[in-house]
């Protein structure tokens, strides 16, 4: 048996900016440099709605909706992505809008101590995708 806790309060969590998201989009791109690897990455906010998205040159098309999916899942349970396979497994992915991805590579986004989105990065491994996350997420 899972049991899952999910803050309900949405009037005191803060909202993620434009520019606060291109900071995290830089700050992964440039982990991703260091690391030798093309990402996609996006920012979603605490609804799984896209904030903004970075495609790296020579990062695979498909790496677009993977980077949203994983986001979108981090965002939606305020936990890494790769930490939610059981919830994949459930079929609750079924209740979020738009796709999601229960695999590694997501972390949530946390600003004034509440979930405020999540940033997710495809066109690595696993790893790779999640050291890119969190240096976005650490650039805030």
């Amino acid at each position: 048996m899972i049991f899952l806790s999910v803050n309900t309060s949405n009037a005191q969590q803060s909202s993620l900016s434009l520019t606060e998201a291109k900071k995290a989009l830089t700050a992964a791109e440039t982990e991703a440099t260091r690391i030798g690897v093309a990402l996609t990455c996006a920012v979603v906010d605490l609804r799984g709605d896209l904030i903004a998205l970075s495609r790296m040159d020579q990062a695979r098309f498909f790496t677009v909706k993977i980077a949203q999916g994983k986001a979108r899942a981090s965002a939606a349970f305020g936990a890494p992505s790769g930490n939610l396979s059981a919830v994949g497994a459930m079929g609750l992915g079924n209740a979020i809008e738009g796709e999601v991805f229960f695999v590694q590579g997501a972390v949530p986004i946390n600003k004034n101590d509440q979930l405020s989105g999540a940033i997710g990065c495809s066109g690595g491994s696993g790893q790779q995708d999640e050291e890119a996350a969190k240096a976005g997420v650490d650039a805030l």
